[in-house]
């Protein structure tokens, strides 16, 4: 039984280098990736699929929704972590580095408060796994999967170290093995003119 970890594909807001909003829409080319992911994934077989409730996790899997019927569930823990006031506003516009340990933005979660946040959205993952006898899909965000891997995750020794996780990447998780990463930021799935690095 294997988990596929999937980030969206990509929005405005990534390629423009801008905080993001939960009514983020993918943009033209995080269409085209989302549909090549479709049609590359669209013979596994899943049992079901659990996703953020984000407008752009959820235009991701729509294009695999309408070549199979899967069961999807929608939640919150997976949403991206939340900036709070300064969401909307471009990097360099933003005062100081919301990226650093002891940021607290304004209405927002901190790198702590987000930390916990993913550490339950994890457990609630491998129950969501085990609960379901096949492969499972989880489509969330690019933050979110770092802290995953980087938390919880046992990553094989051939593998190499990415430093951005692409839009619509997808990492596969042994469940049997202890939680071994299988395929880490694999973005074989699209074509030349779709790979994208994307921000968060």
């Amino acid at each position: 039984m294997a988990i596929y970890l999937v980030r969206h594909g990509e929005t405005d807001g990534n390629r423009n280098r801008v905080l993001q909003t939960p009514d983020t829409p993918l943009s033209t080319l995080g269409h085209q990736q989302a549909q090549e992911f479709a049609d590359a994934y669209k013979d596994v077989a899943l049992d079901a699929i659990l996703c953020s409730d984000y407008l752009r996790t959820k235009q991701t899997i729509e294009p695999l929704l309408k070549l199979r019927s899967h069961k999807v569930v929608y939640e919150a823990l997976l949403q991206e972590r939340s900036f709070g006031d300064i969401r909307g506003k471009a990097y360099d516009d933003i005062e100081g580095d919301f990226f650093a340990e002891d940021y607290e933005p304004p209405n927002g979660e901190t790198k702590q408060q987000f930390v916990a946040r993913v550490a339950k959205a994890w457990e609630y993952i491998i129950e969501f796994a085990k609960a379901h006898s096949g492969d499972v899909l989880v489509m969330t965000h690019g933050l979110v999967l770092r802290e995953i891997v980087n938390t919880y995750l046992h990553l094989s020794s051939d593998l190499i170290c990415l430093s951005d996780y692409q839009n619509t990447c997808v990492t596969k998780v042994d469940m049997v093995e202890g939680y071994t990463v299988l395929t880490w930021c694999d973005v074989s799935h699209l074509s030349k003119q779709t790979i994208e690095g994307g921000a968060v």
